[in-house]
């Protein structure tokens, strides 16, 4: 029997495309068995894996209207106080987790209806991790964790407790994720939104911060997948700049350019439903 897997990478506000892309696959009848996500795309995997339907989308979307960089920061006035505390983050990831609780009513990563995998970077050995099982609000903070930007989360690794941090350090499409668990027959939709390295203005640490972690992620996975699997790829137009990582004003055009980036790739791919 044929399976749907949904690869989500990350991409921080570019993330809002990839709920373009879900319209389109769903209203296309495609439906994911399984979902796998990275950073903002396991918040988007996970949000989806709770009532994958066309219904459930457009609240997602909804929810991706009403976003602001506050909404996942909070106020910057905390900045000074957390480094005088000599603490290894800029902002608390209070508001990211009350975020995830308010889009997913599940606590459980193992609860979500269609089976979900969350990527993430242990920070003792920089290695990907893909967690099949616990806390929602623990994992997708860890996922999402921004190095210096959010604190670090501990996780149980197989061999312990560790700090894991953003799922993109090590890699931020996880095909691998996709190539462990993918059988002859099985079709993996890349759902690709990878913010290229770019120019910008460097005024302050975070610039530079945030510059360096976009270098980092654009690295590609080196995951190879069994020749009977196959990959559709559904990716974010590379030339379409949408401010910083935390740049939500452009929202309404990604929803429109995942959607024709699903729609070319289905038409390229020759995909059914």
């Amino acid at each position: 029997m044929t399976r749907n897997i949904f690869v989500f990478s990350g991409g921080g506000s570019r993330g809002a495309a990839q709920i373009g892309m879900l319209r389109a696959l769903l209203g296309a009848g495609i439906r994911p068995d399984v979902v796998i996500g990275s950073s903002v795309g396991a918040i988007n995997a996970c949000s989806l894996a709770y009532d994958p339907t066309p219904e459930r989308v457009e609240q997602i979307a909804d929810r991706w209207m009403a976003m602001r960089a506050r909404d996942i920061t909070g106020s910057r006035a905390t900045v000074p106080g957390n480094l005088v505390r000599l603490r290894p983050y800029l902002f608390s990831s209070e508001r990211l987790r009350d975020l995830v609780a308010s889009w997913i009513p599940a606590t459980r990563l193992e609860d979500l209806p269609v089976t979900a995998v969350v990527a993430t970077t242990n920070l003792n050995t920089g290695q990907a991790h893909h967690h099949t099982t616990g806390s929602l609000g623990d994992l997708l903070a860890a996922s999402a964790a921004i190095p210096a930007v959010f604190p670090p989360v501990l996780l149980d690794s197989g061999d312990g407790r560790a700090p894991h941090v953003d799922a993109g350090i090590s890699e931020n499409m996880p095909m691998s994720a996709a190539a462990a668990i993918a059988e002859p027959g099985d079709r993996v939709f890349a759902l690709d939104v990878t913010k290229p390295p770019a120019e910008r203005s460097l005024r302050s640490p975070l610039d530079v911060l945030i510059g360096s972690l976009a270098i980092s992620i654009h690295h590609r996975s080196s995951a190879v997948l069994d020749p009977g699997v196959q990959v559709v790829s559904c990716v974010l137009d590379r030339s379409f700049y949408c401010g910083t990582m935390l740049d939500f004003t452009h929202t309404g055009t990604l929803f429109r350019l995942g959607e024709q980036a699903v729609v070319d790739a289905l038409v390229h791919a020759d995909v059914a439903a």
